[in-house]
């Protein structure tokens, strides 16, 4: 899953404390599904559930949600907006958790069957789908706190494309 390799490597650059402990988070694929038609051609489509759990998390989840959501909205934009993003926590102490996200990512594969030569050339696709003009590439998440009178600068990455 190409898909599912990209967002991992866009968590793993945009969360600090993943980027220093990349142990800390581990991918997997639950209930996936192939949809295939029959004909010439083998071109098909993956359907998962895809988990992401990150282990003895001390951060707080909008620094994990904020990037997550600019991939989904770069390169999932089909997903219902009630249920993109499915929560399940652990809280281990009063600094600590694990944290366990789950997504629906959709992934094509064209391939295309040379019947003459016996060939087939696959390819997956991921398109781009950039919800704006914003020109940024770089970017900085401050979140004000209740008790704080100001933003504090809690995250920095580029963008995911």
């Amino acid at each position: 899953m190409i898909k599912l390799q990209s967002l991992r490597q866009h968590l793993l650059a945009s969360v600090e404390e993943l980027r220093r402990n990349p142990e800390q988070l581990h991918t997997f694929v639950n209930d996936g599904k192939v949809k295939f038609s029959r004909g010439t051609n083998l071109t098909h489509q993956y359907t998962v559930e895809a988990q992401i759990i990150i282990t003895d998390y001390s951060g707080s989840l909008d620094t994990v949600m904020v990037p997550l959501l600019q991939w989904l909205n770069t390169y999932q934009p089909d997903f219902i907006e009630e249920e993109a993003v499915q929560i399940e926590a652990e809280i281990l102490s009063n600094t600590h958790w694990d944290l366990a996200l789950t997504v629906r990512l959709t992934e094509r594969v064209v391939a295309k069957v040379d019947c003459s030569t016996g060939r087939i050339n696959a390819e997956h696709r991921m398109p781009e789908y950039p919800a704006d003009a914003c020109p940024a590439k770089h970017w900085q998440l401050y979140i004000k706190h209740p008790e704080n009178a100001e933003h504090d600068l809690v995250a920095e990455w580029d963008s995911p494309a």
